[in-house]
């Protein structure tokens, strides 16, 4: 019929949509790119409900799509970074290469020294992250946190604008 031919149109054309989005995309800017896609499965769905003539489907699929493009869109800003910027940046970019690039060094850190700079310190910024909730950290953050607060150490929490999103 000509509904399933409709999806099946429409469910290619989202397939190279997505692969060509993608493609040059990497590093922070990819949260955004999955919430990006999150909205266009929304859309898809969206327009599922209305060929197959189901409210409840269009319904959801707006919400989904609706919801997707904001945080889309709150991302970019916290980047400060526009959505063109990060889907096509990469395109058409070549690395220069300079003559001289400038030599850092790398200074390794074990646990006493960790403990050092962190006894040290004025202020920490802890910023946890998907790994530390995997590992069940929790409690050692907050017996960390108990710690240097003894010391004297003022202890805040960070969220990062783009991963703590996600």
């Amino acid at each position: 019929t000509a509904g399933v031919a409709c999806l099946a149109g429409s469910t290619a054309m989202a397939g190279t949509m997505g692969a060509h989005m993608t493609a040059s995309i990497g590093g922070a800017d990819m949260p955004v790119v999955i919430t990006l896609l999150n909205s266009y499965s929304g859309y898809a769905l969206c327009a599922e409900g209305f060929l197959l003539g189901n409210d409840l489907l269009t319904g959801v699929g707006a919400l989904i799509g609706s919801s997707g493009a904001i945080l889309s869109y709150i991302m970019c800003k916290a980047m400060n970074r526009s959505l063109t910027n990060v889907i096509l940046g990469g395109y058409g970019t070549s690395v220069k290469k300079t003559g001289s690039a400038e030599q850092l060094t790398h200074q390794e850190i074990d646990v006493s020294g960790t403990v050092e700079a962190l006894t040290t310190a004025k202020k920490v910024i802890i910023v946890p992250g998907y790994g530390l909730a995997v590992a069940g950290a929790q409690y050692a953050i907050a017996e960390l946190v108990k710690t240097l607060s003894d010391k004297g150490v003022e202890v805040k929490f960070g969220i990062h604008p783009v991963a703590g999103r996600m």
